[in-house]
């Protein structure tokens, strides 16, 4: 379910990138709402009853994740468009927090609502979500941006990844977020194991929802904390110090026996992992030109969602030949080496790349 839902990021939202720049952005995100709110009517119809078609269901995920895909690039070019550029830190941090914790809190809710109503409902409330997007969109002016004239096809295809390529703060950003979702976030994927077998929590049970609803809460309020309480400190700062709080959270987390320091523990990983998303995405938004930004925001997406399906199946792999500790332990280890790496400040502030990597 979840490689049919995140694979479409990796292998069709370079296309959203071009799309997002080539035609009217607007349009574009009310259509792939509808179509997602299509697929999402389509799983509730499927898992009405116990005997559902397994190959429907994951066909009806697989559309809903390529229109994720699809309009991700153009949510992300869309936003810091519409405020001054002296705002255009906190719009993007704004953005970022609505791309990111829907990621968490999406399946938080969810947890919670399938022990109560059953998931052919849950299907229905997140299909009347694109609703509440498609009137959103009708009424926001998109602003017009001056298209790149002149382009080959070859150019739109790669101009996002040349972009990256360029800009060595972009390059930086988007390969930290890259490894950061290949070793770092498999702890996503694995956590029902770790329920299971850390805590003896039953994935179906209202105390496995809740687990997960407290991540959810410390994910929202660290997303938001960036563009708020944090909004004073240098945001490359905040990015580096939140990878090293982030692993140690991890650690602890896989560490505790028993449900009960799961809680508070919990929401701290969840706080540090977004304030840690969200401010690297922050970064990474703030040098994009807009006639460009659908392209390289699907660079992105590629390697940050389109990463953990590929993340999970390796995952998976070492947990059958060793444990889940040792995948989440590695990953909590990483996020250390990150803090040292991810170091986005200006290029005339920091010591180029290739000689941080001779040390």
């Amino acid at each position: 379910m979840g490689f049919c839902n995140l694979v479409p990021q990796l292998l069709f939202a370079t296309f959203g990138g071009i799309i997002a720049d080539m035609f009217n952005r607007k349009k574009l995100i009310f259509w792939l709402s509808l179509e997602q709110m299509i697929g999402s009517l389509a799983i509730a119809w499927i898992v009405r009853t116990t005997d559902f078609s397994r190959p429907a269901l994951l066909l009806a995920v697989f559309a809903v994740g390529t229109g994720a895909a699809l309009q991700g690039p153009v949510f992300l070019a869309v936003t810091p468009s519409l405020v001054p550029r002296e705002h255009l830190a906190g719009a993007i941090s704004l953005n970022s927090v609505s791309m990111n914790v829907s990621r968490v809190v999406g399946p938080a809710i969810g947890a919670v609502l399938y022990v109560w109503i059953g998931a052919s409902w849950v299907f229905v409330l997140n299909a009347a979500t694109y609703v509440i997007i498609m009137v959103g969109v009708t009424y926001v002016k998109v602003p017009r941006f001056e298209r790149k004239v002149g382009e080959s096809k070859l150019d739109r295809l790669i101009g996002g990844f040349r972009y990256v390529r360029q800009d060595p703060v972009v390059f930086r950003a988007v390969l930290t977020v890259f490894m950061f979702s290949l070793f770092c976030m498999p702890f996503v994927v694995l956590y029902p194991a770790i329920a299971s077998v850390d805590w003896s929590v039953s994935t179906k049970s209202t105390l496995y929802g809740l687990l997960y609803a407290t991540f959810g809460l410390g994910a929202v309020i660290g997303a938001l904390s960036v563009g708020t309480v944090l909004a004073g400190r240098k945001i490359e700062s905040v990015l580096r110090v939140s990878c090293a709080l982030f692993g140690v959270s991890l650690a602890a987390y896989i560490t505790i026996r028993g449900p009960v320091l799961a809680f508070p523990v919990g929401f701290l990983l969840g706080f540090f992992y977004f304030v840690l998303v969200t401010s690297l995405s922050t970064i990474f938004q703030s040098r994009l030109d807009h006639s460009i930004r659908g392209r390289v925001s699907a660079v992105w997406m590629m390697c940050f969602g389109g990463t953990v399906p590929v993340a999970g199946l390796i995952a998976g792999w070492i947990v059958s030949h060793s444990s889940v500790n040792t995948v989440v332990y590695f990953g909590a280890a990483f996020a250390l080496f990150l803090a040292w790496f991810a170091d986005l400040r200006p290029p005339e502030e920091r010591t180029p790349l290739r000689e941080t990597l001779r040390r």
